[in-house]
Order: structure tokens, then C-alpha cells, then sequence
């Protein structure tokens, strides 16, 4: 069961880090002026771009926190998903570009004037708060199973690595090395995309409905006494967001009466919904047992299909 404080914290956890990086923004902005340092202000504006970013997770998690509807019959879950895909891709596009233009200045004469190593810092400074905004994040999103808090959590660890690269440019540039900088920068920034691909591959698995096969074992163990006269068939689980709907099959003998069917199901439903709190429905189809030897068909009704 999700702790209370935690609920309570991942309600704010988002502004929190929204507030965070649009500071960042206009702190390193400012320094990189100051300075003259050109990788700190990219640094600058990749902060401003987590502050897009974080709006989309904010507008995301509002619509995935509404119940269900006629229209949307199994909620607003999948919402998630599709921002960790956006925060994801966007995040892997300023990693692109962040190459591209490392590369555009390592083509071209350095700068006839080195950055100050105040912009080193100030980049030291943006190490800290970017760490602590990643843990508070990724806390948070593991706690309540967010993909998107996970995901924008990602994008502050990203952060850290640009401040690095900034601290390597601002040493580098002032030890005769312009261009050192512009490689680890790159590198770091190749990391990133192999770990937005990563994500981004996650969120598709989500919105696919693919299903880890430890969830369904993990549901057939908890029902396995329950079933103690019957025989449980498929299961099938599906990923709404934080939580995941379960549906299966129990085959039941001819002779077992309806009523004790559906105190089977009731058992079934209370058990699992006890035991895992990620579990927002469960649909139980029960069917006859074959007699003698027949194979198992889901036309063998008890005495019809029912669902729960």
C-alpha cells in the first residue's frame, strides 16, 4: 500500500521541480552572459526546455487523475504513457541538437576569449540542485508507479551531465583545450539518447498493453488456494497507467452450483485487491470444466458465461 506522504508528495513534487528549473534557467542565463560562456548558456536553455517539459507532465498527470466515463470507459491512465513518450522524445531532441552545435563549434576557431571560471560555479551549483530535483523526483514516481514523474525525473540526471561537460569547457578553455569539452559533451550527450530510447521503448510496451510475465504469475499464485476445485486458465493483465486490469478464466466442475461460483469470484476479487493495490478491476469469466478428456473451450459455460 502507497504510504499517505508519499501520495501527498507527488502531488506537488512536479511544481516543485518546475519552480526548480525555470530558476535554473535564469541563474545560469544570467552567468553565461556574464561570463562569456556559450556551453553554460546552452546549458541555459536546456533548462528552460525542462521547464516545457515539466509543464507537459503537470498537464498530463491532472487529465490521467480523472476517473472514468463514458467515453473512457477504463480512464485516463494511458495519458501517462504518452507523456513519458513526449518527455522522452523531446529530451532525446535536445541532445541532438546539443551534438549538432558541439560539433558546429568544434569545427570553428575557439573563442578569443576564455569563459570565467565563476561559470564553472555556477555549473557546481547546478550539479546540486539538478541531483536533488532527480532524487525527489524519481522517489516520487516510483512510489505511486509514474512513468511520467519517472521520466521527467531523467531529465534533471540529463541536466547534470551538461552542468559536467560546462565545467570541463570552462577548465579546459582556460588550459589551452577549447575543443575537450565539445567531446564530452558529445558523449554525454549520446548517453542521453540511448537512455531516451530506452524510455521511450517502456512507454510503447505500455500503451501496447505488454504485460511483464511475473505480473500474471504473481496473480495466478495469490488465487491459487481460492480455486482449490477448479482449474484457473488464461490471465490476462493490462496496464492503465499507475495501476493494471486483470481478466481470466476459471474452469469450474459441472456439478459445482452458481452460488458457488460467484462466491469463488468474490473471494478472487477481495484476494487480489487486498494483496496489490495496483490493481483497479478484476474480470472473471468462469466456464465448465470439459468432461473426460475433451480439450478445454471457452463454449463450456457454467451453465453460460459469466462475468464479474
Amino acid at each position: 500500500m502507497i504510504p499517505q506522504r508519499c501520495l501527498d508528495c507527488s502531488k506537488k513534487v512536479e511544481w516543485v521541480v518546475l519552480g526548480i528549473n525555470f530558476g535554473l534557467f535564469f541563474f545560469k542565463g544570467w552567468f553565461a552572459l556574464m561570463c562569456y560562456s556559450k556551453s553554460l548558456l546552452v546549458d541555459a536553455f536546456e533548462s528552460l526546455a525542462n521547464v516545457l517539459i515539466t509543464i507537459v507532465v503537470i498537464i498530463s498527470l491532472k487529465i490521467a487523475s480523472r476517473g472514468t466515463d463514458e467515453k473512457f470507459p477504463y480512464g485516463y491512465g494511458k495519458v501517462e504513457f504518452l507523456a513519458a513518450a513526449v518527455v522522452n522524445m523531446l529530451l532525446m531532441l535536445v541532445a541532438i541538437i546539443y551534438i549538432i552545435m558541439s560539433l558546429a563549434e568544434m569545427a570553428m576557431v575557439g573563442p578569443e576569449r576564455p569563459p570565467g571560471l565563476m561559470a564553472g560555479v555556477v555549473a557546481a551549483i547546478s550539479i546540486l540542485v539538478n541531483y536533488i530535483a532527480f532524487g525527489y523526483g524519481r522517489c516520487a514516481g516510483e512510489k505511486v508507479g509514474s512513468s511520467a514523474m519517472l521520466a521527467n525525473s531523467q531529465i534533471n540526471l540529463s541536466d547534470i551531465g551538461t552542468s559536467v561537460a560546462v565545467i570541463v569547457a570552462v577548465v579546459g578553455s582556460n588550459m589551452g583545450f577549447p575543443k575537450l569539452d565539445h567531446i564530452i559533451a558529445i558523449l554525454i550527450c549520446v548517453i542521453i539518447i540511448k537512455m531516451t530510447l530506452d524510455g521511450i521503448k517502456k512507454t510503447v510496451n505500455g500503451l501496447m498493453d505488454i504485460t511483464p510475465h511475473s505480473e500474471e504469475q504473481n496473480v495466478r499464485s495469490l488465487i491459487e488456494k481460492v480455486v482449490d476445485a477448479g482449474q484457473i486458465g488464461d490471465i490476462r493483465t493490462r496496464f492503465v497507467g499507475r495501476s493494471f486490469l486483470v481478466n481470466m478464466d476459471i474452469f469450474l466442475p459441472h456439478d459445482i452450483v452458481l452460488s458457488r461460483g460467484l462466491e469463488i469470484v468474490g473471494k478472487i476479487k477481495d484476494i487480489l485487491q487486498s494483496q496489490r493495490k495496483d490493481i483497479s478491476d478484476v474480470t472473471v469469466q468462469l466456464l465448465s470444466l470439459p468432461v473426460a478428456d475433451e480439450p478445454v473451450r471457452k463454449t463450456d459455460y457454467l451453465p453460460k458465461e459469466i462475468n464479474e
